[in-house]
C-alpha cells in the first residue's frame, strides 16, 4: 500500500506540472463569464440556467482532463524509459498501474472540488446561500470520471499510441452516456439478432447515464443516500474490473 501511495503522490505532482491548475483557473474565468452572459440573457430562473450550464461544464471538463492525462501517463513513462527505473525496484507492475490510477484520481478530485467550490461561491453571491446539491452533483461527476480514468488506463495498457487509447476511451465514454437508448431497440420489437447484440452491449458498456443527476437536483428533486451509495458501488466495481484486466495485460507487455 505504501508503494501505491508513493506512486500516486508522484503522479499527482507530475499532473500538477502538466498545468492542471492553470486549467482550473481558465475554467473558472470562462465559467463566470459565460454564466453571467447566460444569466442576464435568460428568461425565467436565471440561477437555474447558470447551474445547468456550469455543472455540465464541470462534468465534461473533468472528462477531458481524465482522458488527456490518463492516456499519456503510461506512454510518457515508456517513452522516457523512466518506468524501467521504477520497476527495477521492488515494485510490481500492478502496483505501478494502481499508483498511476489513484494519482490521477486524486488530481481529478482536486480539480472537480475546486470547480464545484468556485461555482458554489459564485452562486452564493447571487442567491445569498450555498447550495449543497452542487457538491452532490460534483461527486457523481467524479464517480463517472473514475470509470473514464479506468478506461484510459485499460486502453493505455492495451495499445501503443496515446492517440488510439484516447480515441477508444472517448468512444467508450460516448457509448456509456448513450446506453439508455439501447432500450429503444428492444421496445421497438427489433429482430432477435439486434436484441441479442443490444443485450450484450448493455451488459458490457458502462451505464454512465446513471451519474447524470444534475438536472434532477437543479430542478428541485432529491437523490437518496441509497441511490448515491449504489453509484459509488457501481463505479468501484466497474473500475475494479477494468483495472484487473489492465493489470493482466500490462504484466505481459514487453518494454522496448
Amino acid at each position: 500500500m505504501n508503494k501505491i501511495l508513493a506512486l500516486a503522490l508522484n503522479t499527482t505532482r507530475e499532473a500538477i506540472r502538466n498545468r492542471v491548475l492553470y486549467s482550473i483557473i481558465a475554467f473558472a474565468i470562462l465559467m463566470v463569464g459565460i454564466s453571467a452572459i447566460f444569466g442576464s440573457a435568460s428568461i425565467g430562473d436565471q440561477t437555474r440556467y447558470i447551474k445547468d450550464f456550469s455543472l455540465m461544464s464541470i462534468s465534461l471538463f473533468g472528462v477531458i482532463i481524465a482522458v488527456t492525462l490518463g492516456v499519456n501517463l503510461l506512454h510518457q513513462e515508456l517513452s522516457k524509459k523512466t518506468i524501467l527505473n521504477t520497476l527495477s525496484k521492488p515494485v510490481a507492475r500492478w502496483q505501478f498501474l494502481l499508483g498511476k490510477f489513484f494519482g490521477l484520481l486524486l488530481t481529478l478530485s482536486a480539480v472537480i472540488l475546486g470547480m464545484a467550490l468556485g461555482l458554489g461561491a459564485f452562486l452564493t453571491l447571487l442567491e445569498g446561500r450555498f447550495d449543497s446539491a452542487i457538491l452532490v452533483v460534483a461527486f457523481a461527476s467524479l464517480l463517472e470520471i473514475t470509470v473514464v480514468i479506468a478506461f484510459a488506463m485499460f486502453f493505455s495498457s492495451l495499445v501503443v499510441t496515446p492517440t488510439l487509447a484516447g480515441m477508444f476511451t472517448i468512444g467508450c465514454f460516448i457509448a456509456g452516456r448513450s446506453t439508455q437508448y439501447l432500450d429503444y431497440f428492444v421496445a421497438q420489437g427489433s429482430s432477435t439478432i439486434v436484441q441479442v447484440i443490444t443485450q450484450i452491449l448493455d451488459a458490457i458498456l458502462p451505464r454512465l447515464d446513471y451519474f447524470l443527476i444534475g438536472d434532477r437536483l437543479v430542478h428541485g428533486d432529491t437523490i437518496s443516500a441509497a441511490n448515491l451509495l449504489y453509484l459509488v458501488g457501481y463505479a468501484a466495481a466497474y473500475s475494479s474490473v477494468l483495472l484487473l484486466v489492465a493489470a493482466g495485460l500490462f504484466s505481459r507487455r514487453e518494454f522496448k
